[in-house]
């Protein structure tokens, strides 16, 4: 009986202390904020990894495909240089663009999922960036100027 006292009090007392300290609680929330924004960006960089590959990929179909099937061409696979056919590589190219276009389609989806639930957050826990915020004082400092700044007669 005493052990479930004790297990009371203990639960209660983090439920009090996470939610009676204002700056710790402030701490969390940023710190989630800060993770769900850093994880934003990873997303974007690596659609724009992706991105690149993909331009990289069309080039090479682009200039290849015209050329004659049987002709000689290098591919790079694993780090090793391989002589090839363009009637070999093209299919192996094409399909490799087709993949990371699918996936930088997968990736934008879960991008943009994830943009909204960060947007969701700062809009419920009231976050502003430094940036807009600094923004918002100079607009209120310049509506106080323009104010007093006004000629009596």
């Amino acid at each position: 009986r005493a052990e479930r006292h004790a297990h009371f009090q203990l639960r209660r007392g983090r439920a009090m202390s996470s939610s009676a300290d204002p700056a710790n609680a402030a701490q969390e929330i940023m710190a989630k904020y800060e993770m769900m924004k850093s994880e934003v960006r990873q997303y974007a960089v690596k659609i724009g990894e992706l991105d690149s590959e993909r331009n990289e990929h069309s080039l090479v179909v682009n200039t290849i495909k015209d050329l004659d099937p049987n002709r000689r061409c290098f591919r790079l696979i694993g780090g090793v240089l391989v002589e090839r056919t363009i009637k070999e590589v093209l299919p192996a190219v094409e399909n490799n663009l087709q993949g990371i276009s699918t996936m930088i389609k997968k990736l934008t989806e879960v991008l943009k999922k994830k943009q909204e639930e960060l947007d969701a957050y700062t809009e419920k826990y009231n976050i502003k960036p430094a940036r807009q915020l600094s923004q918002e004082m100079r607009r209120a400092e310049e509506g106080k100027n323009t104010k007093s700044s006004g000629v009596l007669a």
